[in-house]
């Protein structure tokens, strides 16, 4: 009983941190069409304000184009054409602007090996989170970059 109750007390403190991330501004970058316009879907039905972008250069663009602030946090597939993951959030982190080297860079890859995940924060990515997606994974670490930043 007392187990049950421990349960259930963390799946309310996940769902209200779930709740924090409504109105999040989140970037989105992943090659894939079908994954793009599913994830963009299940972030705006949470209530997040949804970018995306379908490679790491227009992500490059889209986020260097526009004011500090305008993002919250970034999901970056690893492997596109044009400019990768990785290549992309090093450019990301090297502009020169305030939010450039704090706004959190989310890694989003089938590639879970130590390597994988040794470049990733060697880019400056702040998490690694593998597909398939696992959309409560994505929101509950999206709430912990949003609890931070308050």
């Amino acid at each position: 009983m007392e187990r049950e109750m421990e349960r259930l007390e963390n799946i309310a403190e996940s769902r209200e941190a779930v709740d924090d991330i409504a109105g999040m501004k989140v970037l989105v970058v992943e090659d894939n069409e079908l994954n793009l316009d599913i994830v963009q879907e299940v972030l705006k039905e949470r209530g997040l304000i949804v970018t995306g972008a379908a490679n790491g250069q227009i992500a490059v663009d889209l986020f260097g184009g526009s004011p500090p602030g305008t993002f919250d946090a970034i999901l970056m597939d690893m492997h596109m054409p044009v400019l990768d993951g990785v290549s992309a959030t090093r450019q990301i982190r090297a502009m020169d602007r305030p939010d450039a080297k704090t706004i959190p860079i989310l890694a989003l890859t089938a590639n879970d090996f130590e390597e994988d995940i040794r470049r990733t924060r060697e880019a400056g990515m702040n998490d690694h989170l593998t597909k398939p997606f696992d959309m409560e994974k994505i929101f509950s670490v999206l709430a912990e970059y949003a609890v931070h930043k308050e």
